[in-house]
């Protein structure tokens, strides 16, 4: 996974790295005797994993409007002042939640210190889980168990999204043993049988990427608002141009701010004939999805600094595929 950050000054050695997602590997899982779960939450977000999307009405409403993804689940968006919930619904039911702001996380509560988290559970470093005949163990990195733990949590998971500049709990995804094995978020050996994940046609992936840019740009937005920043207006023509550099980056195979073609981002807004002052930009890759390339941003100093950077009025958010670019504009 990549994350980037354009700044006037150079560009980090790192940021055109070849893109490396988690690797999957056969071999042989010893299959784990049950440790004690936490058992599935009675309230908050988490309630609702496996409950009928009917229900998931009855609780929460109708969404302001439903965003197709690439795991084959439909994320139904509920927003509100200070909180935002993506609700992943396949075959008319809750298989995955994404959780941030003032919003029940039951048995986790968003905004509370990593440490007092982990003072009565100990996340682990692999994660056995038993499905369609196989076994599947997830091999998390040092750097994961810090920000990105896995908690068995009733017959389901837990991904916990911790802040490291703040040290409290961002966000929470809570999701299926199926919707694990399509996201494959940490490095991943199985004996048996691999769940296929069908690869989106190409029309479909133009309404995904819609999906994700209203996605970064919902949260972006919410957190800015967390912080007592005021929010960016959404500018379609920024939009346009930043998923073309998305589009650039995956197709012209690289992964940086400076475009063999099209140049920086100053160069590009130039040429597009935007007017600003000041410019920033945001690009990532590889990840999952959108929610959690926002959460790798915010775990960046430099890259949080531009979310909430008062000085920008404007931005867009361009997805292609899974490359993300975000661009910010100030008069």
């Amino acid at each position: 996974m990549l994350i980037g950050v354009y700044t006037d000054k150079a560009i980090d050695e790192k940021s055109n790295e070849p893109l490396k997602p988690p690797p999957v590997n056969i071999g042989e899982v010893e299959p784990e005797l049950p440790a004690e779960v936490e058992p599935a939450p009675g309230e908050g977000s988490g309630s609702i994993i496996g409950k009928s999307a009917d229900l998931l009405v009855k609780e929460y409403g109708e969404p302001i409007r439903k965003d197709p993804s690439a795991y084959g689940y439909e994320w139904w968006v509920y927003k509100s002042s200070g909180q935002y919930m993506l609700a992943g619904i396949e075959s008319g039911h809750v298989v995955t939640v994404f959780a941030k702001g003032n919003i029940n996380t039951a048995p986790f509560t968003l905004g509370r210190s990593s440490n007092e988290i982990f003072s009565s559970r100990y996340p682990e470093t692999e994660i056995v889980v038993h499905a369609n005949d196989s076994y599947y163990r997830f091999e998390l990195s040092e750097e994961e168990l810090n920000l990105r733990p896995l908690i068995p949590i009733g017959d389901f998971y837990a991904q916990l999204y911790i802040d490291q500049q703040t040290g409290t709990l961002s966000s929470v995804r809570f999701m299926t043993a199926d919707v694990l094995l399509k996201m494959r978020p940490y490095e991943l050996v199985y004996e048996g049988t691999l769940p296929e994940v069908p690869l989106p046609e190409m029309s479909e992936w133009v309404h995904i990427e819609r999906g994700s840019e209203a996605q970064l740009a919902d949260i972006s937005n919410l957190v800015r608002e967390q912080a007592g920043v005021p929010r960016l207006l959404w500018k379609p023509e920024i939009r346009a141009l930043a998923r073309e550099h998305s589009k650039d980056m995956l197709e012209a195979g690289f992964f940086d701010h400076e475009s063999p073609e099209f140049g920086n981002v100053k160069e590009r807004l130039t040429g597009a004939g935007i007017a600003f002052q000041a410019s920033n930009e945001l690009i990532s890759a590889n990840y999952v999805d959108a929610p959690a390339a926002i959460e790798a941003w915010l775990n960046s100093a430099e890259e949080r600094e531009i979310l909430l950077d008062r000085s920008y009025s404007s931005f867009g958010t361009g997805a292609y595929r899974t490359h993300f670019t975000q661009i910010f504009t100030g008069m």
